[in-house]
C-alpha cells in the first residue's frame, strides 16, 4: 500500500526499535500471529510468514538452508548456486580463511538469488530470503549418526572456529552496516541421533552440557554476532529444546543475545504434544512454546490454529507474542528489508554471482584441502599414462559424491550431467594412459555390473582405485537424516569385494566417499601384500570432488588436510550405546576422552612430501600469554601444505585433584600453511590463562592454579615434544 511508505515504521530516521514498536501496534492479533507461522495456515518447513497488504507488509520466506550451498533452484543454466563439500570436508583443511570465503560466497549467491527472484523450488515459487539456516553445529559425538556428514568434525574448539568465520563471511556487513544475510545455527542442542528424534529426552549433565554440547553455539554467538538458532527436536532432562526457558536464557542472558531469534525445527511445536511432552493441547504447546522463547514455528501449524484461543484463554500473555514478532522483525529490518534499496550495497549484487566461475574454484579448492590422506606407501603420486581400473560403487557416481542437504539443484533441470565422477576425473587426468571403470557392486545389495567384469578391468591395469563408502540418500538406506547407521562397516557386500579385489595383488588405492566415519579393521589387518598401497578418506566432496580426487592422487596438486573425527575400530559401537550422552564414560567419546586405539586418530594426514615439525616456548609476555614458535620445514620433493595442531594436557595430578571428569588432551589452536620444497616457514600459538580452563561439574569454567599441563604439537611427523605449563605463571 502507498499509504504505508508514509507510516513511521517506514521512516527511516526513526531507529529500527522505534519503527517497529510502531509497525506492532497496527498489527490486528491474527496478523501477528501470522508473522511467526506459516501465514497460509499451510504447512511448510520454510516457513513463509503472512503479508500484511494493507500496511504493505510482503510476505516472507524465513528458512533457506546453507550448510553446503544456498537451498534454491538454478535461475538460468549456468547460474546454479556453488555446492561446497560436505562440512566435514571442509572442515578437514583447517583452513579459516577458507571458511570465511565460503561463507562469504553463500552470502554473496543468496543475496543475487533473493534481489533476483530466486526461488527455493519450482512447485512452491518460495522466493529466496536471506535468513541462512547453517551451519549444523553439533558435534559428531557418536560415528552412527546420520547427520555425521552435515557437521564439520568431533571438537568443540575445531567447530567453534568453524562456525565463527563461516558467519563473518555470511553476515559480512557493507559500508553501511546491513549484513549479505543473517545466520542461524542448527540444531540446538545435544541433538544427535536420528532414531525416534522428535520423542527423545535426552539425559545430559551440567558438565558435558558446557563441556562439549555449549561451547561452540557460545564463541559463535560470542565472536560472531550469530542472528539466532533452530531448536533441535530433542528434550534435555525433561524438557523439549523449542519450549525451554532454560536454553532460550542461555542464550539471551548468559551470552548476552538479547535479540537472538529462535525457530522451530520442522514440526516441533505439535511435537509438545506427542510423547514424552504430552502437552494437552495445541493451545497449551503454543503457549509453552512463547513462555519459553521460542519465536517461530515451522513445519506445523498450531499457532494458526490455536495463538489466538491460548492468549484469549489466558494461558500466555499477548506480549509474549509481541516480543516474538520484535525479534522477527528487527532481523528483517536490519537486512535493509524496510529501507531504500540504494542504502543497501548488497541489492546491487547481479544474477551473474550465482555459480560464479570464482565460487566455483574456491569450492574444488576446498575438496583439495579436504581430503585426507591416511596411507601411503610410495603408490602416490601416480605417474600417468598408465593404464589404471576404477572399480566400486562410487567409480560412476554423481549424485551420491554429496551430503543430504547439498542444496536443491546442482546442475540445471536437476540433472547431475555438471559433476564429473571419480572414473571420468581419473581418466581426463591420466594423459596417454587407458582407464577402465566398473561399479562391481552396489552401496547395498548384490553385484553391480557383475563383479567378474570388475576383476577382469583389475587384471588388464597396471593400477586399481577402489571407490567405496556410503551414500546419503534413500534408497538406499544408509546415512542421513531420520537413518542412523547399526554399525561403522562398509554396508552391503563390499567389504568382500575389497578383500577380493586386493587378493590380485594389483597395487591399489582405496577410496572412502561416506559420512560417517568407516571402520576398515578387516582391509587394514590382511597380510602386508594385500594391503592397499594407499588409503584416501574423501567424505562427501561434492560438484568438483572427482577432479580433487584425481589432482591429488597424480600429484598435480598437493593440498591435503587432517581427520576433525577419530576413525574408530569396528567394535566401538559395540562398546557405547547411542542413547548415551556421556562423553567421558568408558571407552569414551572423541579424541578428547576416547581411551581406545583408533584406527587413525583425530588431526591425522599424510602428505606427498614430508615435513618436520620443531616447536620452541617464547617467554611469557607482560599480558600473561605464553606463546609458541613452530617452525614447519619441507624436507620432501614437493611444494605442499601442513597443518599443525595444538593441544592442552591435563597433567596426572590435576587429573587426580579434580573431581570431575578431565579430557585426555584438548585442541586450543590450528594453522595451516604452505611450505615450498626445501623450505621453513613459521607459525606461532598463543594461550592465555583461560585456555587452561576446565568444567566442573556445575558447568562452570575452573583455572587449577598449581598444577601443570602439557602443551604439545602434532603435524605430519609428530616430534613428541611438550611443554608443561602452570596457568598461575600467567
Amino acid at each position: 500500500a502507498k499509504e504505508a511508505t508514509s507510516l513511521p515504521y517506514c521512516d527511516e530516521s526513526l531507529s529500527y526499535d522505534a519503527r517497529i514498536e510502531d509497525l506492532i501496534s497496527r498489527l490486528t492479533l491474527i496478523e501477528k500471529i501470522n508473522l511467526v507461522s506459516n501465514g497460509d495456515g499451510h504447512v511448510n518447513c520454510n516457513m513463509p510468514s503472512g503479508a500484511v497488504p494493507r500496511l504493505g507488509l510482503p510476505s516472507y520466506t524465513w528458512l533457506i538452508e546453507t550448510n553446503t550451498g544456498v537451498h534454491s533452484v538454478c535461475n538460468t543454466p549456468g547460474q546454479c548456486a556453488t555446492i561446497f563439500p560436505d562440512p566435514q570436508c571442509v572442515g578437514a583443511s583447517f583452513n579459516r580463511t577458507l571458511w570465511k570465503a565460503k561463507g562469504k560466497v553463500l552470502g554473496t549467491e543468496m543475496r543475487a538469488l533473493h534481489n533476483t527472484g530466486g526461488v527455493i523450488d519450482r512447485d512452491s515459487g518460495l522466493l529466496v530470503g536471506l535468513t541462512g539456516f547453517g551451519p549444523n553445529m553439533n558435534i559428531i559425538r557418536d560415528p552412527r549418526f546420520g547427520r555425521a556428514q552435515e557437521l564439520p568434525g568431533e571438537d568443540p574448539y575445531h567447530t567453534a572456529q568453524y562456525s565463527t568465520e563461516y558467519l563473518k563471511g555470511m553476515q559480512t556487513p557493507d559500508a553501511n552496516g546491513y549484513p549479505l544475510i543473517r545466520s542461524y545455527l542448527k540444531h540446538f542442542t545435544a541433538y544427535s541421533r536420528e532414531y525416534h528424534r522428535q520423542h527423545y529426552d535426552a539425559t545430559v549433565t551440567q558438565f558435558d552440557l558446557y563441556d562439549t554440547y555449549l561451547p561452540q553455539y557460545e564463541a559463535t554467538f560470542k565472536n560472531a554476532n550469530a542472528s539466532g538458532v533452530m531448536c533441535s527436536y530433542n528434550g534435555i532432562n525433561g524438557t523439549p529444546n523449542c519450549a525451554s526457558k532454560f536454553l532460550s536464557d542461555i542464550i539471551r542472558k548468559e551470552w548476552g543475545a538479547t535479540d537472538a531469534l529462535i525457530m522451530s525445527d520442522c514440526g516441533a511445536i505439535q511435537d509438545l504434544t506427542r510423547y514424552p511432552w504430552y502437552a494437552a493441547n495445541s493451545s497449551e504447546a503454543v503457549a509453552r512454546t512463547l513462555l519459553n522463547g521460542t519465536d517461530i514455528e515451522a513445519g506445523s501449524n498450531y499457532f494458526n490454529i490455536s495463538a489466538a484461543d491460548a492468549i484469549a484463554s489466558g494461558l500466555v500473555e499477548e506480549s509474549y507474542l509481541d516480543a516474538a514478532c520484535k525479534r522477527t522483525l528487527k532481523q528483517r529490518f536490519e537486512l535493509g528489508l524496510f529501507d531504500s534499496v540504494d542504502k543497501v550495497e548488497w541489492t546491487k549484487i547481479p544474477a551473474e554471482a550465482i555459480g560464479a566461475k570464482e565460487h566455483q574454484k574456491l569450492s574444488y579448492e576446498a575438496a583439495l584441502q579436504g581430503l585426507v590422506l591416511l596411507k601411503n606407501d610410495g603408490i602416490l603420486p601416480l605417474r600417468k599414462g598408465i593404464k589404471i581400473a576404477v572399480v566400486g560403487p562410487h567409480a560412476q557416481s554423481r549424485h551420491e559424491l554429496f551430503s543430504d542437504y547439498y542444496g536443491n539443484e546442482v546442475c540445471f533441470n536437476k540433472t547431475w550431467d555438471c559433476v564429473m565422477t571419480i572414473s571420468e576425473a581419473i581418466n581426463m587426468t591420466n594423459v596417454g594412459g587407458t582407464t577402465l571403470s566398473q561399479p562391481a557392486v552396489k552401496f547395498v545389495g548384490g553385484d553391480d555390473g557383475p563383479i567378474d567384469k570388475a576383476f577382469d578391468a583389475a587384471l588388464a591395469s597396471d593400477v586399481l582405485i577402489i571407490a567405496v563408502g556410503t551414500t546419503a540418500f534413500q534408497p538406499p538406506d544408509i546415512e542421513h537424516e531420520s537413518y542412523d547407521r547399526d554399525n561403522l562397516q562398509l554396508p552391503g557386500l563390499q567389504t568382500d569385494a575389497v578383500i577380493s579385489l586386493l587378493r590380485l595383488k594389483i597395487p591399489s588405492i582405496l577410496v572412502m566417499v561416506n559420512g560417517g566415519p568407516l571402520a576398515i579393521d578387516s582391509i587394514l589387518n590382511l597380510e602386508p601384500e594385500y594391503q592397499p598401497k594407499a588409503i584416501i578418506e574423501a567424505f562427501f566432496p561434492g560438484t568438483h570432488g572427482g577432479r580433487a580426487l584425481a589432482a591429488s592422487i597424480f600429484g598435480d596438486q598437493n593440498r591435503w588436510g587432517k581427520l576433525p573425527t577419530t576413525i574408530y575400530p569396528l567394535a566401538y559401537s559395540a562398546q557405547v550405546a547411542m542413547d548415551d550422552y556421556s562423553m567421558s564414560k568408558a571407552p569414551g567419546r572423541t579424541h578428547r576422552y576416547y581411551t581406545g586405539k583408533p584406527l587413525f586418530p583425530f588431526g591425522f594426514g599424510l602428505s606427498l612430501t614430508n615435513f618436520t615439525t620443531k616447536c620452541t616456548r617464547n617467554p611469557t609476555n607482560e599480558a600473561g600469554v605464553a606463546s609458541f614458535s613452530c617452525d614447519v620445514s619441507n624436507t620432501g620433493d614437493m611444494d605442499g601444505e601442513e597443518v599443525v595442531l595444538m593441544y592442552v594436557k591435563p597433567s596426572a595430578e590435576l587429573r587426580s585433584a579434580a573431581s570431575h571428569p578431565v579430557p585426555l588432551q584438548n585442541l586450543k589452536g590450528f594453522e595451516r600453511v604452505f611450505v615450498a620444497k626445501g623450505m621453513t616457514e613459521s607459525v606461532s600459538f598463543d594461550l592465555a590463562k583461560r585456555d587452561f580452563a576446565l568444567v566442573n561439574e556445575e558447568g562452570e569454567r575452573v583455572v587449577y592454579e598449581g598444577y601443570g599441563h602439557y602443551v604439545s604439537f602434532s603435524g605430519t611427523q609428530p616430534q613428541g615434544s611438550a611443554f608443561r605449563v602452570d596457568p598461575k605463571e600467567l
